[in-house]
């Protein structure tokens, strides 16, 4: 077949051009400013060729990161779009070690297989039950979280390493309550994680008239504890054990969003991967729905869901549904426990303590967020010496859904309200504490008749700084300040 013409001279020219073509060794010597470079990239997932600018093709090469951003203009909870690698983001997961360990007071740690939490990674038996240690849910490495806007995107990344030209959080390996709380190991006074259903870790109020019956307390989470009780429990395991931490539930809220890319953990849960293999949807309601005065009737408000309950899920996401028996052996009510790479109960069953971390009315209602400086310092919960004042919620006399909160400092502190369960940060902010001045608990996390107010980002501060409750416990969490950054368990860089 005979070339046209027009297709004679195109053939002429990429003849012309090839036989032009130069070696690498035949190019001039490139200048040492790169700021104006760009190399070809190749995507080998869908196969398209694209350009990168060469500072960015490095640092992504020596230090991938991953972030969704969201549209702030926009008052959808769900991410607008992904940037930076989204092979790292596929497997941000294992990257970070996401998953629950066994972890001893000296701060050594074993992996839990991932699909049987009843083993080792390795094959061997695990024991949950105290014996061989704290059965926590956390992370195996130190990483790093950064937020940043451009125009009205917020970009929140996470990377192994500093995130080039950011200001970047350094977290340390930590873990908390794999069960979301913890248990009281009653002869020692201690705070635990562990599934043990002797009369030894009796939860609630250490009631023992429920023992041996359909809703007994044993292997349950220990609550009705007033903060400082929680936080002496806690520190009698050693240096780097505390009660609930702000920094802890902070790294949670933030490591859900990045990987569902959504602020609303109570959207519909989805086992399918999007378009782009990330992960999608939410973990459902929570155990939040059960009626306040059926489960009063039942138990007195207290804890009802064994430190068992999920287990069976290993490291996986979704939901393990839960039956509370009655009496007769009946149903009573079908608790559906969100599990989060293993963590269970990140929102909804029991409120929880806040151990570095409490609030001040203000005679104008507003709440000004009061944070200590070092988890490894001192300080006394509703004692303003020594802690740092940070945000200031605006004034209020009832409850209102949240709209913005501050990232700063790892606070997730509301800063602005007026959004309603399906908008902008989905939760609740309580402030009911009228024109009453003074010290309030800051409490997170939600119980089990709060609904859809509940959430990772629901925040709490109508409660005395005394104040202990049937409905309100505390994780424990674990942080290893040797995988920091020499300076400050979260320092910046």
């Amino acid at each position: 077949m005979a070339f046209t013409s027009d297709e004679e001279t195109r053939l002429r020219t990429m003849l012309s051009a090839f036989e032009s073509g130069q070696q690498i060794d035949d190019l001039d010597l490139a200048t040492n400013e790169i700021q104006d470079k760009e190399i070809e990239v190749f995507d080998k997932t869908t196969g398209a060729s694209g350009r990168m600018g060469i500072r960015d093709a490095v640092n992504m090469a020596n230090a991938p990161y991953f972030a969704r951003v969201w549209n702030l203009d926009n008052s959808t909870p769900t991410a607008a779009t992904w940037a930076g690698s989204l092979e790292f983001g596929r497997n941000l997961p294992d990257e970070l070690g996401l998953g629950c360990y066994l972890v001893k007071n000296d701060h050594s740690r074993r992996k839990l297989d991932p699909t049987n939490h009843y083993r080792f990674a390795n094959g061997e038996t695990a024991k949950l039950d105290g014996s061989m240690g704290h059965y926590q849910w956390g992370w195996g490495k130190k990483f790093y979280l950064a937020f940043w806007t451009v125009g009205r995107l917020f970009y929140k990344a996470v990377s192994l390493s500093p995130i080039p030209g950011q200001y970047n959080y350094c977290i340390p390996v930590g873990s908390m309550s794999a069960a979301g709380h913890a248990c009281m190991e009653r002869s020692t006074g201690t705070l635990v994680s562990y599934v043990n259903e002797d009369a030894d870790y009796r939860g609630g109020n250490n009631n023992a008239d429920y023992d041996g019956t359909y809703r007994t307390f044993c292997g349950k989470a220990v609550t009705a504890i007033a903060n400082e009780t929680a936080r002496a429990a806690a520190r009698k395991n050693g240096t780097g054990w505390l009660g609930g931490t702000m920094r802890h539930g902070f790294v949670v809220a933030v490591l859900f969003e990045i990987i569902f890319g959504t602020s609303n953990v109570q959207a519909a849960y989805n086992s399918s991967k999007d378009s782009d293999g990330l992960y999608q949807g939410g973990l459902g309601t929570g155990v939040t729905t059960w009626d306040w005065t059926s489960w009063s009737n039942y138990n007195g408000n207290y804890p009802f869901l064994p430190t068992s309950a999920g287990v069976e899920l290993g490291d996986s996401c979704g939901i393990s549904n839960y039956e509370v028996l009655g009496e007769d052996g009946s149903v009573v009510y079908t608790a559906p426990v969100p599990v989060f790479f293993g963590l269970k109960n990140m929102h909804g069953y029991l409120w929880r303590l806040q151990d570095d971390e409490f609030a001040k009315i203000n005679e104008d209602t507003s709440v000004t967020h009061l944070v200590a400086p070092s988890i490894y310092g001192t300080w006394t919960c509703g004692v303003e010496t020594g802690m740092v004042a940070y945000s200031t919620s605006p004034t209020q006399t009832s409850g209102s859904y949240i709209k913005k909160v501050s990232y700063d400092h790892l606070e997730l502190f509301p800063t602005e309200v007026g959004g309603t369960a399906s908008t902008w940060h989905c939760d609740m902010f309580w402030n009911n504490s009228g024109l009453t001045s003074g010290f309030r608990l800051v409490l997170r996390g939600c119980s089990a008749n709060n609904g859809s107010n509940s959430g990772v980002f629901d925040v709490n501060v109508n409660n005395a700084v005394s104040n202990s409750n049937a409905n309100i416990g505390s994780p424990l969490n674990f942080e290893d300040i040797t995988t920091g950054d020499g300076a400050s368990p979260h320092g910046g860089t």
